[in-house]
């Protein structure tokens, strides 16, 4: 049995979406839409398949348990709460993240 969750980007999420958007696009437009294409269905593809990333190691405290997929550099961190999963932030792999 399939059980399917809703995906929800949290207002931080939205933004680090769009300043990662900005910045690739100020040096390839094109680059940035096959970008933002290929998050936003890896992040769609979590209604069906939500438990596929790893555990966030830098997370592994929180009472909720945080995941993340890469996509082309970039860290999607999410949790899974109830019926919904959250996409919580994102970042380039070679920044350090602020927990």
């Amino acid at each position: 049995m399939v059980t399917y969750k809703r995906v929800f980007w949290t207002e931080a999420a939205r933004n680090n979406l769009f300043q990662i958007y900005q910045r690739i696009a100020g040096k390839s437009p094109e680059s940035a839409r096959e970008w933002m294409d290929k998050v936003l269905k890896t992040t769609a593809d979590l209604e069906k398949n939500y438990p596929q990333g790893n555990d966030e190691p830098l997370l592994r405290n929180e009472k909720v348990p945080y995941k993340f997929l890469v996509v082309s550099f970039y860290k999607i961190i999410y949790s899974i709460e109830e019926e919904q999963v959250l996409i919580k932030t994102m970042y380039h792999t070679r920044q350090d993240p602020v927990v």
